[in-house]
């Protein structure tokens, strides 16, 4: 549902104790405004919050939505395509960035401490997500990107729920029993990462009737992503200097990175099974971006592109809903629109229709954001 804002006087940044201080800041970046006004939202900007949050979880969207573009997608650049199957490619990064940010607003907002909105988000989230996919493939269809999304948070959410000194070793262990699960299913001497017989195979097989990359096993490792967040919401709800927050997660990234690569050399890096070693890959490289935004943003300053970043990720649900419906629309006239080829080149072509399409969704976004009109779950 849509919400607006209603005006109130919030708090003076001099009243602000530390703690909600914090909590305030890392609200506006995942979109839990709580009722604060635009007005409000700048006075806070004002306050010295990091602005990097902001844009953090629009950078995100930006490249989903390059990778999404419907006209001409044969010829993308190749790093904006998904790889068959084992590999990492740019565009891979960003459905995981998303992820992060949404474990990133779990701890920072006050909405997660009530279970009711929780339900009612997850369950709100999987039936849009069922209605778009059907929409999509024209038929009944259960797995998609926003039941994964709603599948992995509520999985997170529990994990949160429980002992904070036991969350960590939780963590831990929901990747180790998804590794071991691969492992146990495909038997000795067996491929446990293959193209056609794994676990995720055979679960998807028998929940869905057929293989999805948003199937169940991806989504239970997937919550490690969030939960990865999660913990970097609390590191920014506890440490309010930008340049040690940064180095903070520029040792995570590379820790996490140098792990993944050496889990590599067993477990292949695979987006489409959601393997370990791709987890642990993009959960650095999630804490890496995250510190290059703080680093360029709130230290430097340089935030004079950050509007539009931070318009998109502030209706994350409104651009995904209504460009899926668009593109689900438009695609059965893919071979009428123009094959576009300047100077020649048809990479340049595909690239100029999925700017346009950011184009789009930013204008959609910029819209929505100056009514102050929000899509929240």
């Amino acid at each position: 549902m849509t919400t607006r804002p209603s005006r109130r006087a919030g708090p003076s940044p001099g009243n602000r104790d530390a703690e909600s201080d914090g909590q305030h800041r890392a609200e506006v970046l995942a979109g839990e405004r709580g009722g604060r006004t635009l007005s409000e939202e700048r006075a806070a900007t004002r306050a010295g919050r990091l602005r990097s949050l902001d844009a953090l979880r629009g950078l995100a969207i930006v490249v989903m939505l390059l990778a999404g573009s419907p006209f001409m997608r044969e010829d993308l650049p190749i790093q904006l395509k998904h790889p068959q199957w084992h590999g990492l490619r740019f565009a891979d990064l960003f459905f995981p960035l998303f992820l992060f940010v949404v474990g990133i607003a779990m701890t920072l907002s006050r909405r997660t401490g009530q279970p009711r909105l929780v339900l009612k988000r997850v369950v709100l989230l999987a039936f849009l997500g069922v209605a778009l996919t059907s929409l999509k493939h024209q038929r009944l269809a259960i797995p998609g990107v926003l039941q994964h999304i709603a599948g992995s948070y509520l999985l997170a959410w529990l994990v949160l729920r429980s002992p904070r000194k036991l969350q960590p070793v939780l963590t831990a262990g929901i990747l180790v029993g998804v590794w071991a699960g691969f492992l146990l299913w495909a038997g000795a001497g067996q491929e446990p990462w293959s193209m056609e017989d794994s676990l995720a195979h055979s679960v998807n097989e028998w929940f869905f009737g057929g293989f999805s990359t948003e199937g169940f096993v991806q989504t239970i490792a997937s919550s490690v992503t969030v939960l990865g967040g999660a913990f970097v919401g609390r590191m920014v709800k506890d440490q309010r200097n930008p340049p040690l927050l940064a180095r903070r997660l520029v040792f995570h990234a590379a820790w996490l990175i140098a792990v993944a690569l050496l889990i590599s050399i067993e477990v292949p890096i695979n987006k489409r099974l959601w393997t370990p070693s791709f987890t642990l890959l993009t959960l650095g490289t999630s804490c890496a971006w995250f510190a290059l935004l703080i680093w360029v943003i709130d230290i430097r300053r340089h935030r004079w592109w950050v509007t539009p970043l931070h318009e998109l990720g502030a209706n994350p649900i409104a651009v995904y809903v209504g460009f899926i419906t668009v593109r689900a629309f438009v695609s059965g006239y893919q071979d009428v629109a123009p094959q576009l080829a300047p100077f020649g080149s048809e990479l340049a072509g595909s690239m100029t229709y999925a700017l346009a399409w950011v184009a789009l969704a930013w204008l959609f976004a910029h819209l929505l954001y100056r009514r102050e009109v929000f899509l929240k779950l």
